[in-house]
């Protein structure tokens, strides 16, 4: 071998001395950076699996409509404890807060969920009206606009255009008036004013809508049961259809008896099984697009099922586990009857009913780090 080969060979054993020097920090590396992530996700495993889902409680409202990309959503405003859960990151909270959060009525998606309050006690939030851009919830604090396609703020209280200071902090000071299409407030100076359905501006009303909103848009003391399980006259054990009322007999004026819808097709073992009723007209939800829905209670949970009403059979079905039924029924004018339901572990259900399907959305639900 030459001088020249001699001083360009390594020796295999200081090579291998080298080499074995380099593989040993890798390992040490590895530990320093994994230990760390591994301690995170064991005790955010343990957290997310030892205390259960978020409880949340829908107040007693459910705003439907379109959206500018047109979707049907359905918007409702709720009340959560998520203290001591992962939930407790995403809110930026000591874990307690209202929300409002959209839904997609065809899929059940959950479109945003967004903060309103950290407040404890809690403000009472209601969702108002939902069309074009935007999403309107009526707070104890004033009235909250939100981007309907993304639930960011857009403008509340006092920063609505055309309103400014001049805001009243009730719930009950705000409305929505769907034959118009306008958000209806009333101001501090007692004025009514209007908020187009998708604008953010408020501006003058017609003298007529005015005058009908007078005395609605009063401010009271805010409702300690706006966030309660228990709706009144949301069922019954029978249920109009729409139709004219029957015309009293010319000769007895006596007024024949009207067949009334009952909730046939529920399951024959059932304890009790009522129809669901729409609020605003007293018929059976669903009644004016061809079905209806029942709700029948087996004294474990309620099975919700959707009937055509020409044949009186069952379409679709739903079981929820719970020791209380309907708290909210809404029917949005494109056909689907919304509801909320609390299950057994203390959430609020979103329960769409069409005329061949019905499905369930959690509201509120969190999964790693409240997302």
């Amino acid at each position: 071998m030459s001088d020249r080969e001699r001083a360009t060979t390594v020796p295999s054993s200081a090579g291998t001395a080298g080499a074995g020097k380099g593989r040993r920090r890798w390992p040490v590396a590895a530990v320093w950076v994994l230990a760390p992530l591994l301690f995170v996700t064991v005790v955010a495993t343990t957290v997310e699996k030892t205390h259960g889902p978020a409880l949340t409680r829908p107040s007693n409202a459910i705003a439907t409509g379109q959206t500018a990309d047109g979707r049907r959503v359905a918007v409702v405003a709720y009340e959560t404890d998520t203290f001591p859960s992962l939930d407790l990151f995403r809110i930026r909270s000591i874990g307690y807060s209202v929300q409002a959060t959209a839904f997609d009525l065809d899929t059940g998606e959950r479109l945003w969920d967004t903060m309103l309050s950290n407040d404890h006690p809690s403000v009472g939030a209601q969702a108002l009206a939902v069309g074009g851009d935007h999403a309107y919830v009526r707070t104890d604090d004033g009235l909250v606009i939100l981007d309907a396609a993304t639930g960011d703020i857009v403008a509340r209280d006092d920063r609505i255009r055309g309103l400014g200071e001049d805001r009243v902090a009730s719930l009950t000071s705000y409305g929505y008036d769907p034959g118009m299409r306008l958000v209806v407030l009333k101001d501090g100076d007692g004025t009514v004013l209007g908020i187009p359905l998708g604008s953010d501006t408020a501006g003058p009303v017609p003298p007529d809508v005015a005058r009908r909103w007078e005395e609605d848009l009063a401010a009271t003391e805010p409702d300690p049961f706006l966030y309660s399980e228990t709706m009144d006259d949301t069922t019954n054990h029978e249920a109009r259809l729409p139709g004219p009322e029957p015309e009293p007999d010319p000769l007895t004026g006596i007024v024949p008896k009207t067949d009334m819808l009952r909730a046939s097709w529920a399951p024959e073992d059932a304890w009790s099984a009522n129809v669901v009723l729409d609020p605003a007209t007293g018929y059976a939800a669903g009644s004016e697009f061809g079905f209806a829905v029942s709700e029948a209670y087996d004294g474990g949970g309620y099975t919700y099922q959707v009937a055509d009403l020409t044949t009186g059979e069952a379409r679709a079905g739903l079981e929820v586990r719970s020791g209380a039924g309907i708290t909210t029924v809404t029917v949005d004018p494109a056909g689907y009857v919304v509801m909320t339901v609390p299950n057994e572990e203390g959430q609020g259900l979103l329960v769409v009913a069409t005329a061949d399907s019905i499905r369930t959305s959690v509201i509120g639900e969190r999964g790693w780090l409240g997302t």
